[in-house]
């Protein structure tokens, strides 16, 4: 029988779970609906559009350059949103019953982004996290439309959209401000 060794060390994994974990209770318990409702920015997902850089892609950012491998920024993706999902519902919808694979496909956009940008020149990475929260933002409000029939009002649209860019891009530059002062190997 074949000893297959994994891809992925236990220190690799543990890094990765640790940081999905982290991203999905930061998700869960930061108030950030109420932050938005505060100031008056209407929804849905505002909340994602100015703070996706630290809620979602400051960690899996963090997950790649920690463990330095092809596919942790995208398996880490799928861990926050598998447990964002045991925690509650996808935005609380729960009709039709498999409305939460947005998250999956959400977070996995987010993930594949930065897979494929982590590793190029530093202000493609860091557009990279722009356009993951971007993208994670665009489906989360394609799926709550379609499903609910609520929609971002289209005055507040392009302000979200160029808030998600930067706050995913602030997410990869505090990754890249950090990780230097991170000593794992």
């Amino acid at each position: 029988m074949m000893n297959r060794k994994s891809y992925f060390s236990l220190f690799e994994w543990a890094i990765i779970i640790i940081l999905a974990l982290a991203s999905a209770l930061i998700n869960t318990y930061l108030p950030i609906k109420s932050i938005t409702e505060y100031f008056g920015i209407p929804g849905p997902a505002a909340g994602m559009a100015l703070f996706g850089g630290v809620i979602f892609v400051l960690w899996i950012s963090l997950a790649y350059r920690i463990t330095r491998k092809k596919y942790s920024a995208i398996i880490t993706s799928v861990f926050i949103a598998f447990i964002c999902l045991l925690i509650h519902p996808w935005y609380g919808i729960t009709e039709p019953a498999w409305f939460s694979i947005y998250a999956l496909a959400a977070l996995l956009g987010v993930g594949v982004i930065i897979e494929l940008t982590e590793s190029r020149p530093s202000w493609l990475a860091i557009l990279g996290g722009g356009l993951g929260n971007l993208s994670c933002l665009a489906i989360t409000w394609l799926a709550i439309g379609f499903h609910t029939g609520i929609w971002i009002p289209t005055g507040a649209a392009p302000f979200l959209i160029l808030g998600a860019i930067v706050s995913g891009s602030v997410g990869v530059l505090l990754v890249r401000g950090i990780s230097p002062l991170i000593k794992w190997r």
